[in-house]
């Protein structure tokens, strides 16, 4: 189950390839990048420490390296009122101990910045990402969870006069996991949107949508226990104001609901909200912070669903022109409700708690260079579901 790998440097082979006088500019039309980073994380499976490790994963060594080679591009090409951009890279992920968690990434987004007339204007994107999900709940299989997202938005506003505009828009959304048995399940939204926008002189503005879309859960079936198809409808307002040339606030709340074809025992509805903002407090310093609450499906038999809250804060010293220090801290909570007919509630509640600090150095314009630490917390009153995970990396980025 085990193997042992020697990590080459790559990033000396990657940087050796080109000359680093070369760099990528914010106007440059096609940019490249090229990176390596190695993490070592003492709790890749993000087991319990209750869990016997050596029969779960067949080691009582919990620990790995993973190496992830990338390499990408990026096109940003303005024609007219239009602007295209194109946003592509390679993630090559190699782990030391376990290599049978190996896998390569392919992620990408584009957008077609559209405006038929100054006044008509709008996006169409489209993109792919694919991502180790380390709060799914797959730790007793010796697997991790890769959770690939994938979206495609149409959408427009059109300017009535100087302060109101018209939104609106199309929409498609899937989530799919590499595990089949996770709780949150693969998902497939397509549906519409539309409301109203009103924008003051001072570029504050205020905005309502409704969103309603038809859904499905791929490889789910209707039965007792599971629902095949949903109905999702979204009543959303937001906020956004800079009250100064420092300081930027955003908000938005939303009430929530989602009903199951069939199967009303897995509905749910509720408020969803986030609160975001930015302080320049000095040319050096920085703050940001938020607060999130949340809403999502989480299918077992004690369970439908799960309301949750969590607030970050995140503040940022550049203590020269060429480096930077950033600490961030999480906490968050999740209640999970909703048991079906005939099963109590299992009133499982999750606490996490997360903290990172990194410090990067732009060593020349074409190579940044960081390092990153990392703590990463789980409390549960349910068995099995809490874990510890303590990471450090460094990494090594190129533009030219």
């Amino acid at each position: 189950m085990s193997s042992h790998r020697t990590l080459l440097p790559v990033p000396l082979l990657v940087l050796s390839l080109f000359p680093l006088a070369v760099h990528a500019d914010e106007l440059d039309t096609l940019q490249f990048r090229a990176g390596q980073s190695f993490m070592h994380d003492s709790n890749v499976f993000r087991l319990s420490d209750s869990a016997n490790a050596q029969a779960v994963i067949g080691t009582p060594d919990r620990d790995d390296t993973v190496a992830v080679t990338t390499a990408g591009f990026k096109i940003n090409k303005p024609y007219g009122l239009q602007r295209f951009e194109f946003d592509a890279n390679i993630e090559d992920h190699r782990y030391s101990r376990f290599s049978y968690l190996d896998f390569t990434a392919v992620n990408y987004a584009a957008a077609w910045r559209w405006s038929f007339t100054p006044a008509l204007h709008g996006n169409l994107t489209t993109d792919r990402r694919e991502f180790v999900d380390t709060y799914a709940d797959v730790q007793g299989t010796g697997q991790i969870n890769r959770r690939t997202n994938r979206s495609t938005i149409f959408d427009a506003e059109y300017e009535l006069d100087g302060t109101w505009r018209l939104v609106g828009g199309l929409f498609e959304r899937t989530s799919a996991n590499s595990q089949p048995n996770t709780f949150e399940g693969d998902s497939k939204v397509h549906g519409a949107e539309g409301g109203v926008r009103y924008v003051y002189p001072s570029g504050t503005s205020m905005a309502y949508r409704l969103r309603e879309g038809k859904g499905e859960y791929p490889g789910r079936f209707l039965s007792p226990v599971f629902a095949g198809n949903f109905t999702d409808r979204e009543h959303e307002f937001r906020f956004d104001w800079a009250p100064s040339a420092k300081t930027t606030l955003r908000a938005k709340v939303a009430h929530f609901d989602r009903s199951h074809d069939g199967l009303g025992a897995r509905d749910f509805s509720g408020v969803t909200g986030q609160l975001d903002a930015a302080w320049a407090i000095t040319p050096k310093t920085s703050l940001a912070g938020g607060v999130v609450r949340e809403l999502g499906s989480y299918q077992t038999t004690t369970a439908s669903y799960y309301e949750g809250w969590r607030f970050f804060v995140a503040p940022t010293w550049k203590a020269t022109e060429k480096t930077a220090v950033r600490l961030r801290y999480d906490h968050g909570a999740r209640d999970f409700k909703g048991p079906l007919p005939g099963f109590a509630a299992s009133g499982r509640r999750d606490t996490t708690n997360l903290l990172s600090l990194a410090v990067e150095w732009q060593a020349m314009r074409a190579l940044k260079l960081s390092a990153t630490v990392q703590s990463d917390r789980r409390k549960s009153n349910e068995p099995g579901f809490d874990y510890k995970s303590n990471t450090f990396g460094v990494a090594a980025d190129a533009s030219f």
